[in-house]
């Protein structure tokens, strides 16, 4: 299937045997750095159990870490019979040397590892031997099955090694299988019973297990057969997001605001200093998040669709960038990549590279989503459409999974008005709190809570967009503009406004209207609306 994880050495002591809390009695002599001389590391496996070997041990790593090493020895095993062995060379001698041996499968999971402590004298055996143990993992099993089918047979084949599960089944079912074997493409055989032992439904299906790793099958029963909703996403590595960092933040930068949730924190866009109030075009109360200021130009991610260009069910969007790479954009261009594999089983893609150096079809489209990437846990209960889900979903980022709260997209009632390769930016006249900059945030009316900036669009008008150029003005002005056309008429008064070093696009999706019913209402001719010096809206 592709997918790659990569797990760290601390994470192998611990789900091998612990941390190292033992001397073996084998304690090895260390290299004679005059002769050369190295130590023979053997590592064996388990007697049975383990299916074909050469299927479950793609290779065999070995690493040797310790006090007064700069750095941990590496290096590969060769396997023989049942054993892995490697001559270890550059080991001084010394006390608590840390030997850890990993295995891998061809899928690069990791199906046995050990990690063992042992002194290094000048005076020992120069072998030292461990035993590789068979790592395991879980499956959460639910579903929702229909009142026919009264036990779900489960079998799983990890690479020659069984199990076999039962479950009596009525409606709802969550069940946890535990001490898997670890190992890429997993099968699973699910089959549904009536109260006559009859086979209804039978599905066999690739997953992977992985340590300390929660796999997880969702089923639903379509047409008489057994469907996977998802089985990745809740288990593979989860990306690590920073939006407040200085390259990324420009309202909210953690050295200004050391509050500010910490690199991969879960951010609560809920909070007010996010969750803003302002004035719409005829002076209803709307209220936006503010995400900071965004590029014009979106970035790409590729959605999966099928040879009549139907969204391929399942498959998540792959995404190019991420917070702090460069050309990050919370709104994304969306090119469709077009699979006519009959066979071909969702989420198989998972990264951006693989898609651009296949021979799949990439069609770019006119159309643009707001993914607004997050750490997991994050949360922002708006939405202007309802339709829109307010909880966070899952894309591919290099192999990995990343979280996004879905704002704006094709589909929703508030779209993205976008050409020419460009977000549109319509104006938002806004009142910084210091009267200069945006280090502060915007200004608050302390009766109200309301800031006094006003948007000129309304969600499902013409020329809405959530990315807005800004037009300041000092706070002198404050208390004048309520709606679109007092701030057309400060906008003529060179004393009130605030020159910017440079033009500022706010990520501003308005999720909220206290006057919803005058969407619709006439809009100001355009020529009515200035321009901020050097800026051109794309109509």
């Amino acid at each position: 299937m592709g997918l790659k994880s990569t797990i760290g050495w601390v994470l192998l002591a611990a789900v091998a045997c612990g941390a190292p809390d033992r001397k073996n009695p084998n304690d090895p002599r260390g290299t004679d750095e005059s002769t050369g001389e190295a130590i023979q590391l053997v590592a064996r496996l388990p007697e049975g159990g383990t299916g074909g070997v050469s299927d479950v041990l793609a290779q065999i790593r070995y690493a040797v870490s310790g006090p007064g090493l700069p750095a941990a020895v590496q290096g590969r095993m060769d396997l023989i019979g049942r054993s892995a062995r490697a001559r270890v060379a550059g080991v001084p001698p010394g006390e608590d040397r840390v030997f850890r041996v990993t295995a891998m499968d061809p899928a690069e999971v990791i199906t046995f590892a050990v990690v063992d402590t042992v002194d290094i004298t000048a005076d020992a055996p120069q072998t030292v031997e461990v035993q590789l143990r068979r790592l395991g993992g879980s499956l959460e099993l639910t579903s929702e099955l229909p009142p026919e089918i009264v036990e779900l047979e489960v079998n799983i084949d990890a690479m020659g090694d069984t199990l076999l599960r039962r479950y009596d089944v009525s409606g709802a079912l969550v069940e946890r299988i535990d001490n898997i074997p670890t190992g890429g493409d997993i099968g699973v055989v699910l089959k549904g019973y009536d109260a006559e032992a009859q086979v209804l439904i039978q599905q066999a299906v690739k997953t992977d297990i992985r340590t300390d790793l929660v796999a997880r099958i969702s089923l639903e029963v379509v047409g008489g057969f057994l469907q996977i909703v998802a089985h990745f996403p809740e288990y593979i590595p989860i990306v690590e997001i920073d939006r407040f960092s200085d390259e990324m933040g420009v309202f909210f930068r953690r050295t200004d605001n050391p509050d500010l949730p910490a690199p991969n924190a879960p951010i609560d866009f809920d909070d007010p200093q996010f969750r803003i109030k302002a004035f719409g075009p005829n002076g209803e109360m709307v209220e936006y998040y503010n995400f900071d200021v965004r590029p014009k130009v979106p970035a790409i991610a590729y959605i999966a669709v099928d040879r009549r260009d139907d969204q391929i069910p399942g498959q998540l969007p792959v995404f190019t960038v991420i917070p702090g790479d460069e050309g990050y954009s919370d709104f994304v261009h969306i090119h469709n990549v077009r699979i006519i594999d009959r066979d071909y089983r969702a989420n198989s893609i998972t990264d951006a590279e693989g898609i651009v150096d296949s021979e799949w079809e990439i069609i770019p489209t006119d159309q643009v989503m707001q993914a607004v990437m997050v750490p997991d846990g994050s949360m922002a209960a708006l939405r202007f459409d309802a339709t829109t889900p307010s909880g966070l979903l899952d894309g591919w980022y290099k192999g990995q999974v990343v979280k996004y709260l879905l704002f704006e997209h094709p589909a929703s009632t508030a779209v993205v008005d976008f050409g020419a390769g460009e977000i549109n930016t319509p104006q938002m006249y806004a009142f910084f709190a210091n009267n200069r900059n945006v280090k502060d945030g915007f200004e608050v009316d302390p009766q109200t809570g309301m800031t006094h900036n006003v948007v000129t669009r309304l969600p499902g008008q013409e020329g809405y967009s959530p990315l807005w150029v800004l037009q300041v003005f000092k706070l002198v002005a404050f208390d004048r503009v309520q709606d679109l056309a007092s701030a057309l008429d400060q906008s003529k008064v060179e004393e009130s406004k605030v020159e910017l070093e440079s033009l500022l696009y706010l990520n501003a999706p308005v999720v909220g209207m206290g006057g919803a019913s005058q969407i619709g209402a006439a809009e100001p001719e355009p020529e009515q609306e200035p321009e901020p010096e050097g800026e051109e809206e794309n109509e």
